[in-house]
């Protein structure tokens, strides 16, 4: 038998009785703290609580490869115990999943999700979340949430931002700090510049939620890059368009810096801030060919030109009725035509 057993958010006082026979009946129990943090002190009580039972520390490579802990789950009874409930993260699933397969008897039970308690204590609603993504200490992952939460506030959607933690395995623990996951997606916003981040940009911080001394702060960016948030886990929220409902509960339950504000509002698609730039440049490039002494007397080279004003206006066509791959493939065609014969008058 397999146990995946969730323990919650909070400390040993949380954990029930049933909990308790499952493992005062378990051979083997194992705890992982490679998702989340599971503190020494955390560790020595539940060795005392469960007196002379082997509690054993599963590291990320040992749940990965598995072999071990299948083995040993189908002659006798294990359980693996996870902070918040375990079967969010996709390595249990996959060595859930593994079990099954091999015939191994499995139950789980679940524990209240430190992810969902998160947007229960911002005072959130959680069908407004959208895509939920993990900003590392890398530039790659940066590039990515920078990209999940420009999708999202299209979609009128919050941003969970969850940051890296990594425990190694000298028991030093990491935590990237909010300032610095801000920073870098202020840095990526002034290359790519899509205008979804600033320094007006309303964010909120989630500090050691479930922890005796959890913080929730809200505030504009700049603000929100000089205060000092402790260790962590550590959760940014970047709202999309906030309730009503949640105005008032962000505003009641947080440290606030500064006011809630819309994010959506400076939000424009990829086709739109197409449109806006290529549809006026193009059309002057085609005016500008038009008078060239070279091809004014043209009449071939007119009618291309004048296919390309075809394609911008069909591109426009296509952005107001909402199609618009259509409307991006037509002013592409628009601006080919017209770069081609400004190569050859060029010639």
């Amino acid at each position: 038998m397999l146990w995946f057993i969730g323990v919650g958010i909070y400390d040993l006082s949380s954990i029930g009785n049933m909990i308790l026979e499952i493992l005062a009946k378990s051979d083997r129990i194992y705890v992982e703290r490679f998702t989340s943090p599971v503190s020494d002190e955390y560790m020595s009580s539940l060795k005392s609580l469960l007196r002379n039972k082997e509690v054993s520390i599963a590291k990320r490579w040992f749940i990965e490869d598995g072999r071990q802990i299948l083995k040993e789950a189908k002659d006798s009874n294990v359980v693996l115990i996870s902070y918040g409930d375990s079967l969010l993260a996709t390595t249990f699933v996959e060595l859930r999943t593994r079990a099954i397969r091999e015939q191994i008897a499995v139950k789980v039970i679940h524990g209240a999700s430190g992810i969902m308690s998160v947007v229960s204590e911002c005072g959130l609603q959680i069908y407004k979340l959208g895509k939920m993504v993990t900003i590392m200490d890398d530039e790659q992952s940066v590039i990515s949430v920078y990209n999940t939460l420009f999708n999202n506030l299209k979609l009128n959607c919050h941003t969970i931002i969850l940051t890296e933690y990594r425990a190694s395995d000298d028991s030093r623990i990491f935590f990237l700090s909010p300032n610095k996951a801000i920073q870098k997606l202020l840095d990526i916003e002034k290359s790519t510049k899509y205008e979804i981040i600033n320094g007006g940009t309303f964010a909120i911080i989630a500090s050691r939620i479930g922890f005796t001394d959890q913080k929730i702060t809200c505030g504009k960016v700049d603000s929100l890059l000089n205060t000092e948030y402790g260790s962590g886990p550590h959760t940014i929220i970047i709202p999309s368009r906030l309730h009503f409902t949640e105005l008032e509960a962000i505003t009641t339950i947080a440290e606030v810096i500064d006011e809630p504000s819309d994010n959506t509002e400076t939000v424009e698609s990829i086709a739109s801030m197409m449109m806006r730039k290529y549809v006026p440049m193009i059309r002057k490039e085609i005016t500008e060919v038009r008078t060239s002494t070279m091809i004014m007397k043209s009449n071939a080279v007119n009618e291309l030109l004048d296919n390309a004003e075809c394609y911008i206006d069909d591109a426009t066509d296509f952005f107001d009725r909402g199609k618009f791959e259509l409307a991006i493939l037509s002013i592409g065609y628009a601006d080919g035509l017209t770069d081609s014969i400004r190569y050859q008058a060029r010639r």
